[in-house]
């Protein structure tokens, strides 16, 4: 380390001098310029300098310097923007480099390699030992000036040679610094990014050969803006895996215009676990190309105008390969986009979640098939607003189980509107464990069709009022008629078993033939739950209204207005007195459900040679 008190022996200033004008010649035959002053430089000059100075060596203005471990044991120097600094092959600390960079002229006669730079530690080797093999964390702070942007400009590709990097971020005018660079042909990089807020800033690689900047493996991936272009130039591993995220965000049209020429599926991206684009970044999803086998943690996509989806909405349906998907999410325009792409015949999705905020942002899958649209397994679903009108064209598995189903309609009845057009129990879901519906979706039940050994936890219904009930609210009016008539005949009283099968709805098959174990209502009306509970849906253990509607806990119940409610466990209902009112029920102890559920039992053997749900003609329809 050179210090104001190093001191250099005679020898080492003839070695040096030797050393140093062989590669001063090197650098006039690769045509470099180097300062006459610098060629005559010599070791009596040195020693005549080291004298006038009492043995210390001062700091000396040079306009040329040759960056050796030698050079600099002669003596400490000052370097400036008119210093060229001639670099031959060596290993470098990165912070020395970009320094260079940003205040000199440099010029390589060779190739340079970085290594992490460690504080006070020497900066400059002839070679790497174990004691310096740093993995490279690269995100140079440089300023913007001429200097930088020439030398940038005059460094051969591929000449900064990095052996081993952890991150390498690159933002504005250090983009231009990606194809000067050379990674080990094994180097594993956990986090890549760059953004580029001007086209200046990637312009000079546009030019490049696709796929020539070779990156290996990235566990995450994040282009920005203008660097988006750049996309096609990269190059991963055949066996990359993208452990974290694959990430684009594109705010304007030309952040990917460079790139929309590219054929589809020739972006090679491996194994992807997360997936997620944005803005104009969207219209890319056919350029990529996942592997067979990719299992994708997280796919989500978000397209507030139709532009942003156009590319998509033109490939054909199915042919933008996904793999396997834990979670899938659309929103708005981009909802569109579903029946363009391909999940694996076997995929066992966590997540799906659809939100369209308007009518056109589902327009292009109203003309589709129902049960076109395979999602195979699904455990956890949730359709918002219009979307909820997509459900018939959904195709699940027939052994499907579904943890918690979710349709969310407020404030418009034309987002259940197709739905109410179709025939009743024509809607597969399989097996479903939790069920929430709001607003105006609480109207789609009788569509719904479940697997005849389900056995629901909970059925939640939230925010339904009077007038969000269709005006024949599935049978609503038949049942009134009813029930006015077999009042008449059969005087009832709240809880009296004898009259409660007759007042039931009694339907075969349908929501009402559902097992339900807990349902829960919030800020709704009483009457949201005719038609959910007869004599066949087996004993509730909990019914609870909070919030309920204050005209009703206000309201005196005529006889032919009270809601059926069914048999009910102990201490299982939870409501206001005055809606207790309203309800047709009766209170049953745990050895009266042992004998229903007994009974219940005998009654499936005695029906095991009826015929079986594959009879169904939608069941048909899907094997065939």
């Amino acid at each position: 380390e050179i210090t104001p008190n190093t001191t250099v022996s005679d020898i080492e200033m003839e070695l040096l001098d030797v050393k140093r004008r062989e590669i001063l010649r090197d650098m006039g035959r690769r045509g470099v310029h180097v300062a006459p002053e610098h060629l005559e430089e010599t070791t009596e000059r040195r020693r005549l300098e080291q004298s006038e100075n009492s043995g210390t060596i001062q700091p000396r203005l040079v306009d040329s310097l040759v960056l050796t471990i030698a050079e600099l044991s002669a003596g400490p120097v000052l370097l400036g923007p008119e210093t060229t600094v001639y670099l031959p092959d060596m290993w470098l600390s990165d912070a020395l480099f970009f320094r260079l960079l940003e205040k000199t002229k440099v010029v390589l006669g060779g190739t340079v390699s970085l290594f992490k730079h460690l504080g006070r530690k020497k900066c400059i080797r002839e070679g790497m030992d174990v004691e310096y093999e740093e993995e490279v964390r690269l995100s140079p702070a440089i300023k913007n000036n001429t200097l930088f942007r020439e030398n940038v400009a005059g460094l051969p590709d591929k000449s900064i040679y990095l052996w081993g990097v952890k991150s390498l971020t690159l933002k504005d005018h250090t983009v231009n610094l990606l194809p000067k660079l050379k990674l080990h042909e094994d180097n594993e990089t956990e986090e890549f990014s760059l953004d580029a807020e001007l086209g200046e800033h990637v312009s000079s690689i546009l030019g490049a050969k696709d796929s020539s900047i070779w990156l290996g493996k990235v566990r995450k991936l994040r282009l920005e803006r203008h660097a988006i272009n750049l996309l096609p130039k990269l190059k991963l591993h055949e066996d990359n895996v993208l452990e974290e995220e694959f990430w684009l965000d594109a705010e304007l049209g030309e952040h990917v215009s460079s790139i929309l020429g590219t054929g589809n599926g020739t972006i090679w991206l491996g194994k992807v676990k997360s997936l997620k684009l944005n803005h104009f970044a969207v219209n890319l999803l056919p350029l990529l190309k996942l592997h067979e086998d990719s299992v994708m943690e997280e796919f989500g996509l978000d397209a507030k105008k139709e532009e942003y989806v156009s590319s998509i909405l033109s490939a054909g349906d199915r042919s933008i390969w996904l793999g396997r998907v834990k979670s899938l999410k659309l929103y708005n325009h981009a909802v569109n986009t579903l029946p363009k792409l391909k999940l694996h015949e076997d995929n066992v999705m966590e997540y799906f979640w659809l939100h369209a905020r308007q009518r056109e942002h589902i327009s292009e899958i109203f003309v589709k098939k129902d049960n076109s649209i395979w999602l195979g397994k699904v455990k956890k679903l949730e359709l918002w607003n219009y979307a909820i009108n997509l459900l018939p064209k959904l195709w699940l598995h027939e052994d499907n189980v579904m943890e918690y189903f979710w349709l969310s309609g407020w404030p418009k009845r034309e987002y259940i509107s197709e739905i109410l057009v179709k025939k009743d129990s024509s809607i597969w879901l399989g097996k479903v464990k939790s069920l929430r519906l709001e607003w105006y979706a609480v109207n789609i039940l009788p569509k719904l069709w479940l697997h005849e050994d389900n056995v629901m936890d909970s059925l939640v219904i939230v925010g339904v009022n009077r007038y969000m009930l269709q005006e024949d609210y599935w049978i609503l009016n038949k049942i009134k008629t009813a029930r006015s008539a077999l009042e008449v005949l059969f005087p009832s009283k709240t809880g009296d078993s004898q009259t409660e099968q007759l007042l039931g709805p009694g339907m075969d098959g349908g929501c009402c033939g559902w097992k339900i174990k807990q349902i829960k209502m919030d800020r709704s009306t009483v009457y949201a739950l005719r038609g959910i509970r007869s004599d066949k849906s087996g004993v509730l253990d909990r019914f609870e209204l909070t919030n309920p509607k204050e005209e009703e806990v206000k309201k005196i119940f005529r006889s032919d207005e009270r809601v059926y409610l069914g048999k009910i466990k102990q201490n299982g209902l939870i409501v206001p007195p005055s809606i207790k009112e309203a309800l047709i029920y009766t209170l049953v102890d745990e050895e009266d459900v042992d004998s229903d559920c007994r009974a219940e039992e005998l009654s499936k053997e005695a029906l095991l040679q009826s015929p079986s749900e594959a009879d169904h003609p939608f069941i048909k329809k899907r094997h065939l």
